[in-house]
């Protein structure tokens, strides 16, 4: 077999091993705050009704006048099933075509982030920020006859961000801060347990890729108050790629250098994070009523495709066959998330809700050259992930127990369509997934407390 055979039928072994979607456009995730939750996130960047403004803008600390430590998490407990027709086709023999389904295969998680905002004087202030934007986690069982295409994919990171800002004036201030991100990942597809058509192979991992690595960032940000009643906020936050490093397994791809089978050769995934722009507004309309307004616009056009790369896996013909080696076309979309909220005040209640719509970066349609490939229709979307339009609907409620002290509670609902997913592999025999993801939702719940100091 040559160079170029060799090298598509390894590129068709990890097809579809990808980072999967949460219930959020593309990975992204909107949780970095409890009382934000309750309005739908919605002028999240211009609120400031705790410290957890700073993780949207970092001329957040400007609004305060005293030091204040916020700290809280969110339970995200998301449902995606899916289920469609399973095509194995045998070299030389019939096709099998069988049913199969995935159940609840999206992961639950708890979100924590933390904040503190600290005056430094009447023009200059600072801040400091830990939470994360991106993260997710799908496991399918190892019996899922797609399994290869579909496994396990994990994403976990975190950022800390110390922020400075500066009041120009009594109605405009502006902020930036220095966004340090850490983040590992996993990457898991093995061949399905007890495969009747192979059973040989049986279990054999195609590819096991996890490593962690640190990048910076920054964000820039403004708020601007033409009058008492009314804020309008503006913040910027740059994209990220951090170029993940650990140990790459394989039972099946050959190690070029050792010989035998890749076990724990040295690893690296470039995974490119968006940058966004996020605009808000707020309006408290009377002593009792609020309302807020948000828009925030990703970047995820720049998230492409996953390549992994393996160095010093040169063949004897000097041909470096791992790097890049390709796991997943995504050709993500950039898109919108629009929300919208209102406040009732009383004493020292505060009741919130919300709604938003997030538009998916999933691209709808066809990937043309996959599907001229395969001879089949093969979508862009994926069981790994089966990204959609989604929408909330989201309450909270906030009570001030002393001048010191508030507490922060918030529930939301988030659902998405139904979507249709096509996908092809020929490892190890070439298999074909026509189906539809058939339940896409989630509970939110968080809580915060808020202490002035």
């Amino acid at each position: 077999m040559n160079n170029a055979r060799l090298r598509r039928a390894l590129l068709a072994a990890v097809l579809g091993t990808s980072s999967s979607g949460s219930l959020a456009a593309g990975f992204y995730l909107q949780e970095t705050s409890a009382n934000g939750l309750g309005r739908a996130f919605a002028a999240e960047n211009t609120v400031g009704d705790n410290a957890a403004i700073l993780a949207r803008n970092p001329a957040g600390s400007a609004l305060f006048e005293t030091r204040e430590l916020t700290l809280g998490v969110i339970h995200v407990n998301p449902e995606i099933d899916a289920r469609g027709d399973v095509t194995l086709m045998v070299p030389g023999g019939p096709s099998i075509t069988m049913p199969d389904q995935a159940t609840d295969y999206a992961t639950s998680a708890w979100i924590p982030n933390a904040h503190l905002a600290l005056p430094v004087n009447e023009r200059w202030s600072a801040g400091l920020s830990m939470y994360t934007n991106f993260g997710l986690e799908t496991d399918f069982d190892d019996d899922f006859l797609v399994s290869h295409i579909a496994n396990k994919t994990e994403l976990l990171s975190v950022n800390l961000a110390p922020s400075v800002a500066f009041k120009i004036n009594d109605t405009f201030s502006i902020g930036a801060a220095l966004k340090v991100l850490y983040a590992e990942g996993t990457i898991l597809s093995s061949i399905p347990e007890d495969l009747a058509l192979a059973p040989s192979l049986s279990g054999l991992g195609v590819l096991e890729l996890e490593g962690d690595a640190w990048e910076l960032g920054w964000s820039v940000g403004a708020l601007w108050q033409p009058n008492a009643a009314t804020r309008v906020g503006l913040s910027y936050h740059s994209e990220q790629s951090p170029e993940l490093e650990g140990e790459l397994s394989s039972d099946l791809l050959p190690d070029l250098a050792g010989g035998g089978t890749l076990d724990g050769a040295d690893g690296e995934l470039s995974v490119d994070l968006p940058d966004t722009l996020e605009l808000g507004i707020y309006h408290r309309m009377n002593a009792n009523w609020g309302l807020v307004l948000g828009a925030m616009w990703a970047d995820w056009a720049d998230f492409e495709a996953l390549e992994a790369y393996v160095p010093g896996q040169a063949n004897a013909a000097g041909g470096e066959l791992y790097n890049p080696l390709l796991i997943k076309e995504e050709n993500f979309e950039s898109g919108w998330r629009y929300s919208l909220g209102a406040e009732y005040y009383r004493d020292q209640l505060t009741l919130r809700a919300g709604y938003a719509y997030d538009e998916g970066a999933a691209r709808d349609g066809l990937n043309r050259r996959h599907t001229e490939e395969a001879g089949l229709d093969v979508t862009w979307r994926t069981l790994s992930i089966p990204d959609t339009d989604r929408q909330w609907l989201t309450f909270g409620a906030s009570y001030q127990a002393s001048e010191t002290l508030s507490v922060d509670a918030s529930l939301a609902y988030l659902w998405g369509d139904g979507e249709t997913i096509q996908e092809y592999a020929n490892v190890p025999v070439p298999t074909y997934f026509d189906g539809k993801t058939t339940t896409t939702r989630a509970w939110l719940l968080g809580v915060s407390l808020n202490y002035r100091f």
